[in-house]
């Protein structure tokens, strides 16, 4: 029996209200598997690879792009096997239901999210294109289509010059004449993608699109340190052990291939959370959500100014090795907007815990603040040398401090110090992780 399934604008965290369907990668009538890249999304923090997470049909695409809409507006819809939803929903919790933060939104009809805006001299109407700002110039791209009759980008009943605020800022600022300029928006519109072609090495990071990050940046802070009643602790880790494991397992490695020390702290503070579970989940609607899977994000800090904080999944069924490998490649993907590359939606969704790596910029410990609905995130400072007692002898070893930042409406001082022991154990036996 098939099932209608709405596929809605995702939350890609606390920070997002809105974003914007740039592009379907699909149409009517496509089959589709869970993972596939269905269309690309903007949000304050970039162009987002947007993901499947049903396997069946496309049977409506009820926004165009490019527009913005509220998070939780229905962009499409899918039939599916019933079935085949409930053995979905039997092995994993679906990304798109992991956070449940009630969104206030009216069902929209696709007259009323898709709009245009006319004048009284128009006989044509005329796309509004609402495009957001982003850190690179070039932030999209678009599969390779068929060549079609060049559409001018001007008005030809009020000679404008078709294009977003932003466009018309950069062109400004760069002294571009856009009348000059092919645009590949709607109706010839020119937006970000047109302008990177002429300036691909052009990067914007001052002002508006910086600004506008630090603005979703700020949002989630000021949510997290208003709402959640913080505590702190943390330990120092004497980690010998652990750089000698390193040492041997590098041995035979490339420098742009050794394992570091951040892919073991993940591991192990996925091990300790499988033993302490209250510290994995989402505080929502009053009452705190266990997460089934340990989803750990990343706090990347971008070229440019700003942040971006992807989550490796499944973190306690990788291996110490795949762990860096998706390290790696996440980081990669995340610094590279202006090369039009692209993180996933389920990589900014369902994060369950969060880490802040200070130590690589020499920081020696960092309290964070929990990004919500999560409970707790883990600060780890830099390697120092330290003199140590080993035997009745003064040593000079080395040791890191990790920091828990802990949501105290759900964890006491009691259990995250028995996290925090947990997994200075786990680090001190590397050859177990």
């Amino acid at each position: 029996m098939k099932k209608s399934i709405d596929i809605t604008m995702p939350s890609l965290g606390a920070d997002m209200s809105e974003g914007m369907l740039v592009e379907w990668l699909i149409k009517v009538g496509d089959k589709v598997k869970h993972g596939d890249i269905i269309a690309v999304l903007e949000t304050q923090k970039g162009a987002i690879d947007m993901e499947a997470y049903h396997d069946g049909i496309i049977t409506q695409l009820l926004v165009q792009p490019v527009n913005t809409v509220p998070v939780g507006s229905v962009l499409a819809r899918i039939d599916i096997e019933e079935k085949s939803l409930n053995e979905s929903k039997n092995q994993n919790t679906s990304t798109e239901d992991i956070i449940k933060e009630p969104i206030a939104i009216e069902e929209l009809t696709t007259e009323e999210i898709i709009t245009e805006k006319t004048t009284p001299e128009q006989t044509t109407p005329e796309k509004v294109i609402e495009e957001p700002v982003l850190l690179s110039v070039e932030a999209l791209t678009e599969k390779p289509q068929k060549k079609t009759t060049e559409k001018l980008n001007i008005n030809t009943k009020t000679n404008r010059v078709l294009a977003s605020p932003i466009v018309r800022k950069i062109a400004k600022a760069q002294q571009l004449d856009l009348s000059r300029i092919k645009g590949s928006g709607p109706n010839g519109g020119i937006i970000l993608k047109d302008i990177a072609q002429i300036a691909p090495k052009t990067r914007l990071t001052e002002g508006e699109p910086l600004a506008n990050m630090r603005n979703a940046i700020a949002a989630a802070m000021t949510k997290s340190k208003q709402e959640i009643p913080h505590f702190y602790l943390s330990v120092d880790l004497p980690i010998n052990k652990a750089q000698q494991w390193l040492q041997q397992a590098n041995k035979d490695k490339t420098p742009q291939t050794h394992i570091l020390l951040i892919a073991l702290v993940l591991k192990a503070v996925a091990i300790s959370l499988q033993k302490y579970p209250q510290l994995n989940g989402f505080y929502q609607q009053g009452h705190f959500e266990p997460a089934s899977e340990i989803n750990i994000a990343n706090v990347i800090s971008l070229r440019g100014g700003g942040v971006v904080v992807p989550a490796l999944r499944h973190v306690e069924q990788l291996s110490v090795p795949d762990i860096m490998s998706a390290l790696r490649d996440i980081t990669r993907r995340s610094r590279a907007i202006e090369r039009g590359e692209r993180l996933r939606s389920s990589e900014l969704m369902g994060a369950t815990i969060t880490i802040t790596n200070m130590g690589e910029r020499g920081v020696d410990q960092v309290f964070g603040i929990i990004y919500p609905p999560q409970v707790a995130i883990i600060g780890v400072g830099k390697v120092k040398k330290v003199p140590q007692v080993c035997d009745e002898k003064i040593d000079i070893g080395e040791q890191i401090t990790l920091c828990l930042s802990a949501d105290h409406r759900v964890v006491d001082g009691m259990l995250a110090a028995k996290f925090l022991n947990s997994l200075a154990k786990n680090l001190q036996k590397p050859e177990q992780l």
